[in-house]
């Protein structure tokens, strides 16, 4: 019996965490805040395009991270240098079927991004699904943490 009541138990802790998001009053209405996180998505998708060092440097918190497809980890400093480099040239970056949710001064911005360009002189093209978390710091949103996952072709 206490194995079942156990598993019971943490079943209902699942449950829980899996409706938490939807909840009334747990996030806020994206509203005003949501606007402007899906602007600052395009902006971001064109300052990459346009290999925008100085908004890049806006944008990204100190503390910024990509959790890259590979699995790997690339610091601030590492993801602004191959923009700047010229290492990474873009040529397209088109995000969709955005949805922003809004935890107070904390937000999470997901969606399909197809990019394609030269990286290291070889050409690319393929649909990542992402996850951005951003943070308010005195009024401005800045990016701390981008992760994205490759969409299987169908």
């Amino acid at each position: 019996m206490i194995e079942f009541t156990s598993l019971v138990k943490s079943a209902a802790v699942v449950v829980a965490l899996w409706l938490a998001p939807t909840a009334p009053g747990v996030a806020q209405s994206a509203g005003e805040s949501g606007k402007e996180l899906l602007r600052i998505q395009d902006e971001w998708a064109a300052a990459r395009v346009k290999r925008d060092v100085a908004y890049l440097e806006r944008l990204y918190a100190k503390e910024f991270r990509v959790h890259s497809m590979n699995g790997s980890v690339v610091s601030r400093e590492a993801d602004i240098g191959v923009f700047a480099s010229g290492e990474l040239k873009p040529d397209r970056v088109e995000d969709q079927d955005m949805e922003v949710s809004v935890y107070g001064d904390t937000a999470l911005v997901t969606g399909i991004e197809n990019v394609a360009g030269t990286y290291k002189g070889n050409y690319g093209a393929m649909a990542l699904r992402f996850l951005n978390v951003f943070v308010r710091r005195d009024g401005h949103w800045q990016l701390v943490i981008h992760q994205s996952t490759p969409v299987p072709k169908e």
